[in-house]
């Protein structure tokens, strides 16, 4: 008779315990919110958690570098839009000057025009964003050029470095987006190098020599169109990065809602069952101060 009555004392204190951590469970689960915050909660989910936790972390990152490279880019395109536009007015100058109602002195003035222009295209190449040189390649904290037009030539050699800076696409893939000063403003191919071809437009119109300023006017065309070719690969890679920010949205939202699924709680159902136990707990409270309390000795006599 004793075992029996320490068996239904244990087996009322083991429910009792079961209910009170089951209340402490609920209550953390309507404070916090969260439905896993330790293996223990849910072991099976826990692996899947830790995985989206990581890719969304992975991607947060991935989305941050893209948004900080599309300001880059957004910069360079704007940029290498006044650099063609100043180039058109370099051309226009040139033909102007290579007229034959010019005088030595109105050609001095045309070539001031463009030694002005130079500097401003010089100053496009050493375009700044959140203190880096977006044209220096791989050595962005130093500027590309330096410009004194008293000097031949006026600008200095390139200072910055390799454009070797590739961003990563949301689903792994990496790709190009930038370029560097050398390459738009200073290429070593006489066609092509937009401050080259304005500096020997400037020295035919300052020595008032017609056959240097035809000779000047000749690759101009071609030295446009290679600039533009650079203003058309930035704006490649702007529609690069508006792609690649968008899928990256959309993946941060669906592994957003995967971790949310997995570790947040549903706060509503927790409630209603924090009611039920709290009730649970206080009926069995009340059933077992209502028994009747009999001690050893009441089964002597």
């Amino acid at each position: 008779m004793v075992n029996q009555i320490d068996s239904r004392g244990n087996a009322f204190l083991d429910g009792l315990r079961d209910l009170n951590r089951r209340l402490m469970k609920v209550e953390r689960l309507v404070a916090g919110g969260k439905r896993v915050e330790a293996a223990s909660d849910d072991p099976d989910a826990v692996s899947s958690l830790m995985s989206a936790k990581s890719d969304l972390a992975r991607l947060q990152q991935t989305n941050a570098n893209l948004s900080r490279f599309k300001s880059e880019v957004d910069a360079a395109e704007g940029a290498l839009q006044q650099a063609t536009k100043l180039f058109d007015r370099v051309r226009t100058l040139g033909m102007t000057g290579a007229s034959g109602i010019q005088t030595e002195l109105t050609r001095q003035g045309i070539a001031g025009e463009i030694g002005a222009l130079m500097e401003r295209m010089v100053g496009l190449a050493n375009t700044q964003v959140d203190g880096r040189y977006i044209f220096s390649g791989d050595g962005d904290q130093t500027a590309p050029y330096g410009i004194d037009l008293a000097q031949n030539p006026p600008w200095t050699d390139y200072q910055g470095g390799a454009a070797s800076r590739q961003a990563i696409h949301p689903t792994g893939v990496t790709f190009r987006v930038s370029l560097n000063a050398e390459t738009i403003f200073n290429s070593p191919e006489a066609n092509k190098s937009v401050l080259q071809s304005m500096e020997n437009l400037r020295q035919a119109l300052l020595a008032n020599d017609e056959a240097a300023m035809q000779a000047a006017l000749g690759p101009l065309g071609e030295v446009s169109a290679y600039l533009n070719s650079s203003l058309t690969f930035y704006g490649n890679v702007q529609s690069q990065m508006t792609e690649a920010l968008d899928a990256g949205a959309k993946m941060k939202l669906r592994l957003s809602t995967q971790v949310s699924e997995l570790e947040d709680a549903d706060v509503t159902e927790a409630i209603v069952e924090l009611q039920q136990v709290r009730f649970t707990q206080q009926a069995a409270l009340e059933v077992k101060s209502q028994i009747p309390r009999t001690s050893l000795f009441d089964y002597f006599g």
